[in-house]
């Protein structure tokens, strides 16, 4: 067998039905290597004698020049496997064609064969050629073909023009003593031999090539649900049993008409509709496929609505939130590194902030809240039951058996940045979890033991004043990484301070994070000036990751103010984009945001200017909501909307694209999806803020290292504001918030806190000029503090809710 190193295949859905068995067939040609040729489909050259066989080669590699052509004439798909040759007595043309993978597959339960046939003048069943397999033999060891038999038997000759359907008994080959050697189970390529000895040529095109087992009845889908959301409906089912092929119909007249939407071996599919059929019902069919047949179909309505702003923001939450739910380690709930790896390795940095979405899931019941405590449960009796590092978790797990797997040669240890992450998710658990219900008590008194065993203090390599971001128990420190700013590991120094057991002191902030102040160089962009930020913003990763848990607004020491930081880099970023310097595909008003993400060549941390290949991450602009809830909200519309199917999938905005290149990574990472859910719930209530920032040990970190911070923003400030005019007040529902100096040159920010400061709900309210509505139906009895922002001016107000 010959294979050569990699080289690009053609892109095409009929690719995902060659590559595997699936549950009732076997597929072993169903889409060429590209246009012109497969390359598991080998012609035996060197015994052709008389005969002729039309072969190839792969571009720029001649010395491979044995592979079956293909041609663009296909029954399904792109592409068909074209046999062009001539039948001479004292010849003989032999072809095998293996799967895609090279690999063996199991047909010991299959009972036929059969592949679809094109040509252009009548083909008598006679000429059929012959048909065996070659398998493994029964020691293992060696490969064996079986003898050659004829499909005439079973067969009506094939008329011109259209294609056909040949069969093909397997038992024929199975009963045959002949064949007592062949280990079927172990099948390597399935042979097509000659057939005729009269010099005759003949082209004809093979498609859709595939060993099965006979069923009585194709299965009927069952369990078919679907929800309609803006601009896509979503479909899921089930069968009793097999693993088959569905194809999915829609209907959008009423069921007049349908039209093929897909065909996939999931049991869900997301349909983003024409625009035309947007704020409709929308009928669908599923089916069962099988051979070419189609099972009962089973039929349901989707409703299709505009959304608001907030369902927009509530439905991408709701599908990253997925990552951590539905693509989690099955056995642990453990967040996995990327969604399309080997299915085991999780990462601890995805898990805290996994734990952190878990909060929003259970606030909002994505699902239900005690399947939520349960899974957090799990999440954490990994989290004390897997390989520790002085009480630091690694970077990478073992899954399966909570072994570190390293991240790199010399990182096999404890990667205290990462564990930082961790300690984020593990205070917002305990603060939020203040239920005396059993699993809240087990919740927060697990997570408060997790989070006072991690030893910062040994991460300071002996005492010194700086953290060193890995440990290992096999080379020490020798990796000799130190922590150092300003970048996304400011929150490892918070967590540090604010440990109760081993917290650092503020001179290792000061002199480790901070190098004695050099991490301050203020510079202008765009007209918004950074004190901290590399030039252009550097990645928006930096001003996420802390800020999942640490509330930027108000938060201030001797170097910078976070949160004029963290707005202006995201400006710098928007602005970047639509100046488009570099002249990359699509950036623009709707367009941007750079990040850490996968990329054309790999991954790697885009930022502007001095990283930027016109790779796009949406979780960039996505999870800088807060910071510039106008510029995101039209990201995120512009890439749902606007560009749909193409960059929106089971677990939301898919990680990155470049539009230079025509290419999308269709995947997802758990640190990227993460921070879409925490920071839009952020920006939505404040609700992650809330349940770490009131929590002791991080008041007392934020002290212990100089930042002035202020959880109660409406107590404080309310003496600064304008009245707001509320009515009714008492209310139950619905208020009308109104104030004549309400500007509407400037967008309108809503907050409603509750008596003890908790921000309870934000919402932009857009551009408005005096007076709004507002629905406070969700609002417990007790009295609010209604704030209103408007550009530089505060308006204040005070809200009775009795019902």
């Amino acid at each position: 067998m010959k294979n050569y190193p990699g080289y690009l295949t053609l892109i095409s859905f009929w690719v995902l039905f060659s590559m595997v068995g699936r549950g009732q067939e076997v597929y072993f040609f169903s889409e060429g290597t590209d246009l012109t040729y497969y390359d598991q489909g080998l012609v035996d050259v060197s015994n052709l004698e008389g005969s002729s066989f039309e072969f190839t080669h792969p571009p720029g590699l001649p010395q491979y020049n044995d592979k079956v052509p293909c041609t663009t004439i296909a029954y399904q798909g792109a592409t068909s496997l074209k046999f062009k040759y001539t039948s001479a007595p004292d010849g003989n043309w032999k072809v095998s064609i293996h799967q895609a993978g090279w690999g063996t597959v199991d047909l010991s339960s299959m009972d036929s064969l059969s592949f679809y046939v094109y040509t252009s003048e009548e083909l008598p069943n006679t000429a059929l050629p012959m048909l065996g397999l070659r398998t493994l033999n029964k020691n293992g060891l060696d490969e064996v073909s079986s003898q050659l038999y004829s499909p005439t038997a079973y067969n009506s000759s094939l008329p011109a023009g259209q294609w056909s359907r040949v069969t093909f008994p397997l038992g024929v080959m199975k009963e045959d003593e002949e064949n007592s050697e062949l280990d079927f189970s172990e099948t390597k390529a399935v042979i097509f031999n000659q057939s005729e000895t009269n010099n005759s040529s003949r082209l004809i095109l093979i498609d859709q090539l595939a060993a099965f087992k006979s069923l009585e009845e194709i299965p009927v889908v069952t369990n078919l649900e679907l929800t309609g959301y803006d601009s896509h409906a979503e479909l899921r089912w089930e069968v009793p049993e097999g693993d088959f092929a569905y194809r999915v119909y829609a209907s959008f007249d009423g069921g007049d008409s349908w039209e093929v939407r897909a065909e996939t071996y999931d049991h869900f599919y997301l349909d983003f509709v024409p625009v035309s059929a947007r704020n409709t019902a929308i009928l669908y069919r599923v089916v069962t496929l099988f051979q070419g047949m189609e099972s009962v179909p089973l039929q349901q309505t989707a409703v299709l609505r505009n959304f608001t702003d907030e369902e927009l923001l509530d439905m991408v939450q709701r599908y990253a939130f997925r990552y951590f739910w539905d693509g989690a380690h099955p056995e642990t709930g453990m967040a996995l590194e990327r969604s399309d790896g080997n299915g085991r390795t999780a990462a601890s940095g995805a898990t805290g902030m996994g734990l952190m979405a878990m909060v929003v899931a259970h606030e909002r019941q994505y699902r239900p809240r005690e399947e939520i405590k349960a899974r957090v449960l799990q999440i954490l009796a990994f989290l004390d039951s897997c390989d520790r590092h002085h009480g630091a978790w690694s970077h990478w797990y073992n899954a399966n058996t909570g072994e570190t797997q390293p991240f790199s040669l010399d990182d096999d240890g404890g990667d205290i940045v990462e564990t930082s992450y961790v300690a984020q998710g593990l205070i917002a658990l305990k603060n939020y979890f203040s239920g005396m219900d059993a699993l809240s008590v087990q919740i927060r008194e697990e997570a408060d033991q997790l989070w006072r065993a991690i030893d910062w203090n040994w991460y300071r390599n002996g005492d010194q004043n700086v953290l060193y971001w890995h440990w290992s128990p096999n080379i020490g420190f020798q990796k000799n990484m130190k922590v150092t700013g300003w970048n996304e590991t400011l929150i490892t120094y918070l967590m540090a301070a604010a440990s109760p057991t081993y917290g650092i002191p503020k001179e290792v902030y000061e002199e480790g994070y901070a190098g004695n102040g050099s991490i301050v160089n203020k510079r202008t962009f765009y007209n918004y000036e950074i004190n901290l930020s590399p030039d252009w913003g550097g990645p928006l990763f930096w001003i996420h990751y802390t800020h999942l848990g640490i509330d930027p607004h108000d938060l201030q020491d001797q170097y910078a103010s976070y949160w004029q930081e963290n707005v202006n880099t995201a400006l710098i970023h928007y602005a970047y984009a639509v100046d488009n310097p570099l002249n990359h595909q699509n950036y623009g008003q709707l367009c941007w945001g750079l990040t850490a993400s996968d990329d054309p060549d790999g991954y790697t941390a885009h930022q502007p200017m001095s990283n930027d290949n016109g790779t796009i991450s949406p979780t960039a602009a996505l999870a800088s909501m807060p910071y510039t809830p106008e510029e995101s909200l039209r990201a995120l519309k512009y890439f749902y909307r606007e560009r749909g199917a193409e960059l929106f999938g089971l677990y939301g905005p898919y990680d990155a694209f470049n539009d230079n290149l025509n290419w999308v990574k269709k995947a997802y990472i758990g640190i990227d999806q993460g921070p879409i859910v925490v920071m839009i719930e952020n920006y939505r209530t404040g609700l992650l803020w809330n349940a770490v920032m009131k929590d002791a040990n991080v008041k007392e970190g934020l002290e212990k290292l100089g930042f002035q911070y202020n959880v109660n923003v409406i107590v404080d400030k309310a003496i600064e504001f304008s009245a707001l005019t509320i009515y009714p007040n008492p209310s139950k529902d619905w208020v009308v918030v109104s104030h004549p100096q309400i500007n509407s040159g400037h967008s309108v920010i809503l907050k409603v806190y509750s008596l003890d400061g908790r921000l309870m709900w934000r919402e932009n309210i857009g551009s408005r000029r005096g007076e709004f509505t507002f629905d406070g139906s969700f609002l417990k009895n007790g009295l609010y503090f209604i704030m209103v922002e408007n550009g530089d001016r505060y308006f204040y107000g005070e809200l009775l809710v009795k019902k």
